[in-house]
């Protein structure tokens, strides 16, 4: 035992132990660092996006990412959802009469086969609004 060749040993077969649990310990860093995935925005979110936006500066971003994202419909299936997120965007009283109607025209100008549908939620939805004043 006071021998140098027992310490070489020694460090040797620690050394040897070692770079295996070195190698896998690197693997699972680089495994589990990945970045998070981007959560799929859906229309279900963007509604209540819009539903929870109680500032101006959170309504102006919702009513953004819509237009960016939802002004022209691509999902038939979701429909209903979509003119319900329209009707939000309407009811919203962080803008006026005149954005509403130019908002309204600009989504029957992208969406021909349900420019009525809009046109109607739309007024509905302004009729409603003043009626509340």
């Amino acid at each position: 035992m006071y021998s140098y060749l027992f310490y070489v040993i020694m460090w040797a077969v620690c050394f040897v132990l070692v770079i295996p649990v070195l190698i896998v310990g690197v693997i699972y860093v680089l495994l589990s660092n990945k970045p998070p995935k981007q959560v799929e925005s859906t229309l279900q979110i963007m509604f209540n996006i819009i539903k929870g936006a109680q500032t101006k500066v959170a309504f102006s971003a919702a009513l953004e990412q819509f237009k960016g994202k939802y002004g022209v419909l691509n999902d038939e299936k979701n429909f209903e959802l979509w003119l319900q997120c329209i009707k939000e965007l309407a009811r919203s009283t962080h803008w006026d009469t005149d954005a509403i109607a130019k908002f309204g025209q600009e989504l029957e100008d992208k969406n021909t086969t349900h420019a009525k549908k809009i046109s109607t939620a739309i007024a509905t939805v302004l009729k409603t609004k003043e009626q509340k004043k």
